[in-house]
């Protein structure tokens, strides 16, 4: 466990990152830009718990990152193919802190079973699959895309999110491993 003055100042990095991310994730205006940013998320959120070895910890900062992001968002006009899509700021906020709690419970569950780079994965294509299915339900609920859009949406955003949660994964092991030993060496 690290100290508390260490945890203090993770936890004020992780929200500030967390709500750039938050933020950012309603400014993309493509698929893969979106899927990157929820991937960042997820991982960052994992991070978080990995460290503090307390998902509600990484959920609640989260949560505060989310808040801010959608009072500075709550206003904002959104496109997509040149039609305004109401409520999807507030959508896509719903969807992102149930995909990542139920991410998190799948992660702290498989953290303590096998290694770290399994648990984020697969925490990862759990997150993509619900946030595509809640979006996907938005959308329908919404009729502004026939459903074979729809479709098509929700397989190249989980296809983006598998890519990212490959690749991702193994880069944070990299940084945690180097962040691991250099808290070592000042001890």
């Amino acid at each position: 466990m690290i100290n508390k003055i260490l945890a203090n100042k993770l936890n004020i990095l992780s929200l500030i990152v967390l709500t750039m991310f938050t933020y950012l994730l309603n400014h993309c205006t493509k698929i893969y830009q979106c899927a990157f940013m929820f991937t960042c998320i997820v991982l960052i959120t994992n991070f978080i718990a990995f460290v503090h070895d307390n998902r509600i910890i990484s959920l609640k900062l989260l949560g505060t990152s989310t808040i801010i992001s959608f009072i500075l968002l709550f206003k904002m006009p959104y496109y997509i193919d040149g039609q305004i899509i109401n409520g999807l700021v507030i959508a896509s906020f719903i969807s992102l802190m149930t995909a990542t709690y139920w991410s998190s419970l799948i992660f702290e569950k498989l953290r303590k079973k096998y290694f770290f780079l399994l648990a984020n994965f697969s925490s990862i294509i759990i997150a993509a699959i619900i946030d595509g299915f809640i979006m996907a339900i938005f959308f329908l609920i919404n009729n502004k895309f026939s459903l074979l859009r729809i479709v098509d949406i929700f397989v190249k955003e989980v296809s983006y999110k598998a890519i990212y949660g490959l690749t991702a994964p193994i880069i944070l092991f990299i940084f945690l491993k180097i962040f691991i030993l250099i808290i070592r060496a000042r001890n």
